[in-house]
């Protein structure tokens, strides 16, 4: 494990659920879109993972809102994603790594964010992610993680994923247990998390 990985990423400090962690095996998966939805949209069992679009992109940077987004959307967590995937550049990232919203299929509204940051290291990215408030409890954080922690590991210049958390927020902790992520120790403060392609749960179990 490298001594020093990138503290510049959005940390994840929000509790996902009050009566335990959800069943990450229960998440399917498919890249075939609904009516309406992008061509590379991810669909879950209840979201719709869209890729950040250049216009939307302009509006989180820009601290103006967009229709269709949740009245709490977005957090601060959403709007450093933004600029992150804007300095990568929009264009030269893959679609299994670009920073998505993350949508509610039952209202199409947008209700947080998830994405990656390539680090030096080489194979290594790491994913920030964020649910907006109101959405909280629901297990929307797990759901979106499982299904594009994959998708990254397929890429082939990826070879582990990294989530960075602090050492209080134990529902962030049970979180990225759930979804097959192991702790890994580092230096300096928080929690570092690691998941390998070996350990991804199977989605069809």
């Amino acid at each position: 494990m490298p001594a020093a990985l990138s503290r510049n990423v959005c940390k994840t400090s929000f509790s996902e659920w009050e009566h335990g962690p959800p069943d990450v095996h229960n998440y399917a998966v498919t890249l075939t879109p609904e009516r309406s939805a992008p061509s590379t949209s991810v669909l879950t069992e209840r979201l719709r993972l869209d890729i950040l679009a250049p216009a939307e992109t302009d509006a989180l940077i820009g601290l103006s809102r967009l229709p269709g987004w949740a009245e709490d959307f977005p957090q601060p967590t959403d709007l450093d994603a933004a600029r992150q995937y804007f300095e990568q550049g929009l264009h030269s990232v893959p679609p299994a790594l670009a920073t998505r919203l993350i949508r509610e299929r039952a209202t199409g509204e947008v209700v947080g964010t998830i994405g990656f940051l390539i680090l030096p290291e080489a194979g290594d990215t790491e994913v920030s992610y964020s649910v907006v408030p109101s959405r909280r409890n629901r297990g929307y954080a797990t759901e979106s993680l499982a299904a594009l922690a994959r998708m990254a590991l397929d890429e082939p210049a990826v070879s582990r994923v990294l989530a960075h958390t602090e050492e209080e927020n134990t529902a962030s902790q049970e979180l990225l247990l759930t979804a097959g992520f192991m702790p890994v120790e580092i230096q300096g403060p928080g929690l570092a998390f690691v998941l390998q392609a070996p350990q991804v749960p199977d989605a069809s179990l």
